[in-house]
């Protein structure tokens, strides 16, 4: 008699030339059937995040000293036409992020899965910016925890792997970021002379991210197994799974073209505030300024604390702005045009959208198998 293979979700018996499936009898309940926004949103650490952004915004206020009549004196003569092409260029930006992830979930192996169907290209960019509504509205980037749920939803995927491929995405972005952050900075930083220092925190906050993704990566491929061990028994599945997915988006066959649209993706943003910086009339400064300025933007994003990095953004991008030479009260129109586009637009688009996924007539729901539930 052969041996049976165990796999987390299924138990193999080879059988001759006839290999069969058999799913578990007892499903995983680890993971709840619905999230709810709402209870989200009246979360004390959403609160929380909430308060600190308000705290952040008061403080850059104070300090930079900005006059709001100068602001909207320079949001009024703002180009209308670079600012709509900001836009487009910004939402372009998600159709290269539903190929990114596409890419990644096939290369997981869903479309192999016992009752996974991959939803096609526009189902995706939907899920993807849900999530980014949800990353506005939380802290903690737990948008992409609902991006997975998403995807089960709809197409009976796993959770767990689903989220493993979103985390992978977000290493990737880290990496590629503070990649492109520093090749700009050793561009502009020369123009600062003693204002150099004042900035030196973007990079070590960069270098730090960087090096805990490191850690993180080598300590999962090397140890992740043994550490599964001393997970309780129902947990492990689900964090198989997780792992599986993440450890997707290391493969070799799927980097040259996961990081290349990385690339595109971070070359996106510093083309909407090129946009949005031109359609304000300010000149002098160099394509590497905008771009570091992009990512210095988006490198804060990523900090949990506050959803979407509101308040630490743009107290940031108005002193980096100032730094090279910037008025103050201009470079609070640039972020405050730059955030309608980037913050505000997601959580108006992103609740229409929610709003009519919600109350939309649902689907008939399917049983799921114990992998699809982990």
């Amino acid at each position: 008699m052969r041996k049976l293979e165990i796999h987390p979700a299924t138990v193999t018996a080879s059988s001759g030339r006839n290999p069969k499936l058999v799913r578990l009898a007892k499903p995983d309940q680890t993971e709840k059937e619905n999230i709810s926004l709402k209870a989200r949103l009246l979360d004390p650490k959403t609160l929380l995040g909430f308060l600190l952004s308000a705290i952040l915004i008061i403080y850059f206020v104070l300090t930079l000293h900005i006059d709001f009549g100068a602001i909207w004196a320079n949001l009024r003569t703002a180009n209308v036409w670079l600012l709509s092409l900001a836009f487009v260029v910004y939402y372009g930006v998600f159709y290269i992020r539903g190929l990114r992830w596409q890419l990644v979930l096939n290369k997981a192996g869903f479309d192999t899965q016992e009752g996974v169907k991959l939803p096609a290209l526009p189902s995706l960019l939907k899920m993807i910016y849900l999530s980014w509504f949800v990353n506005c509205l939380v802290p903690a980037k737990l948008g992409d925890v609902y991006r997975s749920w998403l995807l089960r939803k709809q197409s009976g995927a796993s959770v767990s792997r689903g989220l493993g491929t979103a985390i992978g995405e977000r290493l990737a972005d880290i990496i590629m970021l503070f990649v492109l952050l520093c090749v700009s900075g050793l561009l502009v930083l020369g123009q600062l002379g003693d204002k150099v220092g004042n900035l030196g925190l973007l990079f070590e906050l960069g270098f730090g991210l960087v090096f805990l993704v490191a850690i993180g990566l080598v300590g999962l491929r090397l140890g992740g197994k043994k550490l599964e061990k001393y997970i309780p028994q129902r947990l492990r599945n689900v964090c198989g799974y997780f792992r599986a997915g993440l450890m997707t988006t290391l493969r070799r066959d799927i980097a040259f073209k996961l990081y290349g649209l990385t690339a595109l993706i971070w070359f996106g943003e510093g083309l909407r505030l090129y946009l949005v910086i031109a359609s304000l009339h300010i000149v002098g400064l160099s394509l590497p300024i905008i771009i570091f300025t992009a990512l210095a933007s988006s490198l804060l994003s990523t900090i949990p604390f506050t959803p979407a990095g509101l308040g630490a953004v743009e107290g940031t991008v108005i002193a980096i702005l100032t730094s090279f030479g910037i008025e103050r009260n201009l470079a609070g129109a640039v972020i405050l045009l730059d955030r309608l586009i980037s913050y505000w637009s997601n959580i108006l688009g992103g609740a229409l959208l929610y709003l009519f996924e919600h109350y939309r007539k649902p689907k008939q729901p399917r049983a799921m198998s114990h992998e699809q539930r982990s």
